[in-house]
């Protein structure tokens, strides 16, 4: 079994071992910052050892800045290289030969998911050890396992099988029980926005390596701001337009909020809650970048949307009257593509645009005006009209009782003085022309 051992530097949460189920579902907390996690089945997935090795750290980094890491074909040899010979992957069925170079120290390390039950016990070891004019762990390995049980008993087996990769330590799948919510006590009260987030920072990057590592997507968040001087609490409410784990989008909208919060007093602790929804399914294309014009459209329309400005695609609609023609969607069209056609003829290249495809569909304007605008005799004059015979006309039915609805109106496509086309229209009852629309 190939074991890597994750050593966190600072004190973590048990529920830290969820950010690393990216490498092995064998993955486990040892109190109070190791992490461990068979990778003999998955290494090959990620680029091999070496690459697991990177990716953990990196992983790490998020907790830590100072972690390290190593890998070894036992969890306490793990464990010992990761604190004395960090970023070491130690040869397979030969894991002792980096034990060169080593002092006796390094055997309180040789731990793995089960710690010294005595700490005193290995400590008389070193000590009996160096009496002996023995200061390496290479010479300690060379001991004889008849002679350790005669001085220590059932330690002395422990220590030798330890030493000799026979300590079978067997690292469970992780199932994850602990919500995704962070915590941060301040003890000197902060009033400054950007002080305050970055405290609250580390906070997300431990929530959102976690919601990595469990293949969830983030569709909401909340922070609780706790005042100082007071029981009040300012609640803010992160929400972009579609779940995603983009934590940078999640970042930039709550330091946006927190700008236009007023802080009436500073503030003494936080809260974080992230809430998660399964991970969307998409198969990508090797080559394809992740940050894509999906991604980048649903950053826009988040801060959009905190702004409380209303912003989407204009998709058309089959409705009879032009008020009903098109709907504002805010979600990114299945069938849309980005690309522009480019048409090549002799030695001329012209590029048309593909964003407004579904228009050139449609015989009506996306533009529409809220209230048509009467148009005077002298400004009719003015106008080119495109033909003679209306595009369109629209009469209403029997259904329709109201004396807002349509009455009788005959459509024309027209251009103005100034080369727009627009649409506009004849009410048949008065004769009365009137602006409806502009073609985009």
């Amino acid at each position: 079994m190939r074991t890597l051992c994750i050593n966190l530097k600072t004190q973590q949460e048990s529920s830290s071992a969820e950010a690393f189920l990216v490498l092995s579902p064998r993955v486990q907390f040892r109190f109070p910052h190791y992490i461990f996690v068979d990778i003999e089945s998955t290494s090959h997935l990620l680029g091999g050892e070496h690459g697991v090795l990177q990716k953990a750290v990196e992983i790490g980094r998020k907790f830590s800045a100072d972690s390290s890491a190593a890998i070894a074909d036992t969890a306490p040899v793990a464990q010992m290289l990761a604190k004395w010979k960090p970023f070491t992957v130690a040869p397979r069925a030969a894991e002792h030969r980096e034990f060169s170079g080593l002092g006796l120290d390094a055997l309180k390390d040789l731990e793995g998911l089960a710690p010294w039950s005595q700490k005193r016990l290995i400590e008389h070891v070193i000590s009996f050890a160096r009496t002996l004019g023995v200061c390496t762990l290479e010479e300690v390995y060379n001991f004889r396992l008849v002679s350790l049980r005669e001085r220590w008993g059932d330690f002395g087996v422990l220590l030798w099988n330890r030493l000799h990769s026979q300590d079978s330590q067997v690292i469970s799948p992780l199932v994850p029980r602990d919500p995704l919510v962070g915590y941060g006590y301040l003890d000197d009260p902060l009033g400054s926005v950007p002080l305050l987030f970055n405290r609250i920072k580390p906070v997300m990057d431990t929530l959102f390596a976690r919601l990595n590592g469990l293949s969830r997507y983030a569709h909401k968040m909340e922070v609780i701001l706790h005042c100082e001087y007071s029981d009040k609490k300012y609640l803010l409410l992160i929400e972009p337009i579609s779940a995603s784990r983009d934590q940078a989008l999640f970042e930039d909208l709550l330091y946006k909020k927190m700008e236009k919060t007023e802080l009436t007093n500073p503030i003494r602790e936080f809260e974080v809650s992230v809430y998660d929804v399964p991970e969307k399914i998409q198969q990508l294309d090797f080559f394809e970048p992740r940050d894509n014009s999906e991604d980048r459209w649903r950053r826009l329309i988040s801060f959009a949307k905190q702004s409380n400005c209303e912003m989407g695609f204009l998709q058309v609609e089959a409705s009879h009257f032009p008020e009903k023609s098109f709907q504002l969607v805010t979600e990114w069209p299945e069938d849309f593509k980005s690309e522009d056609l480019v048409e090549r003829q002799d030695n001329a290249v012209q590029v048309k645009t593909t964003y407004a495809k579904g228009l050139k569909e449609s015989p009506r304007p996306s533009l529409l005006l809220e209230n048509p605008q009467p148009l005077n005799s002298f400004e009719v004059q003015k106008l080119r009209f495109v033909s003679t015979m209306p595009s369109e006309r629209i009469e209403s039915s029997w259904w329709q009782i109201s004396s807002q609805e349509l009455k009788h109106r005959d459509y024309f496509f027209a251009l103005s003085q100034q080369g727009q086309l627009i649409w506009i229209f004849q009410d048949k009852v008065s004769s009365q022309y009137y602006l409806h629309g502009y073609f985009d």
